[in-house]
């Protein structure tokens, strides 16, 4: 049941929603240990904010977004309007998408949004609720729904769907309690987008382009703020202070070098760039306001 996850991936990077107050909490501990990476956003937040209002008209046009729409408008569900939606997955392709809505977890309306993608995806439509240790469960051929609560569904691939189910029942330890512990703190959790991650080893090789040091990354962490147009902030782990020294100093050096080229309309920007060494990671922050946005997109060829 494919359909499933890249719906649930669709959601989360089109819809944005997630962590937030007590949902939120809630919600990044079911994430296992195993993950390689976790994304989390906030709808209300981005929804509300100047820049969605900006674009709204341009992405919500787009296919996969109407469609992910329609998995749970269909269902009386408004994906907008959901507390949290934590992502977590492994280059494995092992994935749970937790979800934390009004009434995502009821039995008719979880029920009804996996029939929904089933349909989608040309499959058989079999949602049928049962109870499993005590949990209220969907199974289906690739992994499994948790009906967590009324306002909380899980949705696990298979080789996860145990571990999800004991972070369920408070055993185990989930990924921001052991492995991603001191990454999850580098972020911002209740900010617009936030992220952390392993580097997988071919992925730092692409980062050489910006610098030969920078394939020494091992992990990274960043959150997106939109209270005030759009404000970066993004954390590259080294490991070795001396090793994100030698980065920042590079990139801060080609950035020199090419910032003069940079368009007037972009000069906001280029002034509120930041890169520095901070122990054993390097920390990037760049910022643009509305006006800065609007300038951009006006100055761009139709």
């Amino acid at each position: 049941m494919k359909r499933i996850w890249t719906t649930s991936l669709a959601v989360s990077l089109l819809v944005l929603p997630a962590c937030k107050g007590g949902a939120s909490a809630d919600a990044v501990k079911l994430i296992p240990d195993e993950a390689e990476f976790i994304v989390g956003m906030n709808p209300k937040t981005i929804t509300g904010s100047d820049l969605y209002k900006e674009f709204s008209s341009e992405f919500e046009k787009e296919d996969d977004f109407k469609e992910a729409m329609k998995a749970f408008e269909d269902c009386g569900l408004k994906p907008t309007e959901f507390d949290a939606i934590v992502v977590g997955a492994s280059q494995s392709e092992d994935f749970v998408a937790v979800i934390v809505g009004d009434g995502i977890g009821e039995d008719d309306n979880a029920s009804c949004v996996i029939k929904n993608i089933q349909k989608m995806s040309g499959e058989d439509e079999a949602a049928e609720v049962s109870k499993e240790d005590g949990k209220k469960i969907i199974q289906f051929t690739d992994g499994r729904a948790y009906l967590v609560n009324k306002n909380m569904l899980a949705l696990s691939t298979t080789e996860w769907e145990t571990k999800v189910g004991e972070l369920i029942d408070g055993k185990g330890t989930p990924a921001i309690e052991n492995g991603k512990k001191d990454l999850y703190g580098k972020v911002d959790s209740k900010a617009a987008v936030w992220f952390i991650a392993d580097v997988p080893a071919e992925l730092a090789g692409m980062a050489a382009m910006a610098a030969p040091e920078a394939t020494e990354v091992k992990t990274v962490a960043g959150s997106v703020d939109l209270s005030k147009g759009v404000a970066v902030e993004f954390v590259a782990g080294f490991g070795d202070d001396a090793k994100a020294k030698a980065t920042a100093d590079k990139i801060q050096e080609l950035f020199d070098g090419l910032k003069g080229e940079a368009p007037a309309e972009l000069k906001g920007v280029v002034e509120s760039v930041k890169i520095e060494a901070a122990g054993p990671d390097v920390k990037l922050g760049v910022s643009a306001s509305m006006d800065d946005i609007k300038a951009g997109k006006d100055s761009m060829p139709i």
